[in-house]
């Protein structure tokens, strides 16, 4: 989202449902952490010491290899999130009986079974909204839908990398941008900052 705010600002790449999508994916894996936080993964120092740095050091990592080549960052978001699904998949086959005794956090209820789950249709891509509506019962329904909600990812971030495919699924398939007269400015397409830079230069030239 950093990359495309700035893409967007220098006029090279607007695609309005990209911004959409993954500011839902955001809001989706902000309430994994929540959850996992009401369970007490941050009750030690040191965890929350190392997870903080971490993720300093993963948005950098993303945020650069984004600005090389979108392409190679969906595709190594892809790698994360499948990993992501199948830990989550070997846990419930691990310890599902003994999840199912348990209770569902608050915040996992509210959120998977709330009344307003815009956000949470907008980041699954690969379906039309309001077909998929979580039940939460127990800790395990948690954790399953936790599983599924990486496998929508997962798919969201393959179709990314085919430029230009993404779609939100509560707009319309195009988007156009108009100029101060109205009329229809083209898409801006291009892979990468250096590309990015290359055809401003070449469409200024000319």
């Amino acid at each position: 989202m950093s990359i495309l705010h700035m893409y967007e600002s220098f006029g090279w790449w607007r695609r309005a449902d990209y911004l959409k999508v993954h500011f839902a994916e955001s809001w989706n894996e902000m309430h994994h952490l929540l959850i996992m936080e009401e369970l007490g993964g941050n009750a030690w120092w040191f965890d929350r010491f190392l997870a903080q740095h971490i993720a300093i050091f993963y948005y950098l990592m993303t945020v650069f290899m984004y600005a090389l080549s979108p392409r190679m960052a969906y595709h190594f978001s892809e790698c994360v999130e499948s990993h992501a699904f199948s830990t989550y998949d070997k846990f419930l086959k691990a310890q599902g009986e003994e999840l199912k005794k348990l209770p569902a956090p608050e915040v996992a209820i509210k959120y998977y079974t709330g009344d307003d789950l815009y956000l949470f249709d907008e980041f699954q891509t690969s379906r039309p909204p309001e077909s998929r509506r979580p039940k939460i019962e127990n800790l395990y329904d948690v954790f399953l839908n936790i599983r599924d909600d990486e496998a929508e990812h997962c798919k969201t971030m393959k179709a990314c990398q085919t430029h230009g495919t993404l779609q939100s699924p509560h707009s319309n398939p195009e988007y156009a941008f108009e100029d101060d007269l109205g009329c229809i400015l083209p898409e801006a397409d291009c892979e990468g900052i250096v590309d990015c830079i290359k055809k401003s230069v070449t469409s200024s030239q000319n």
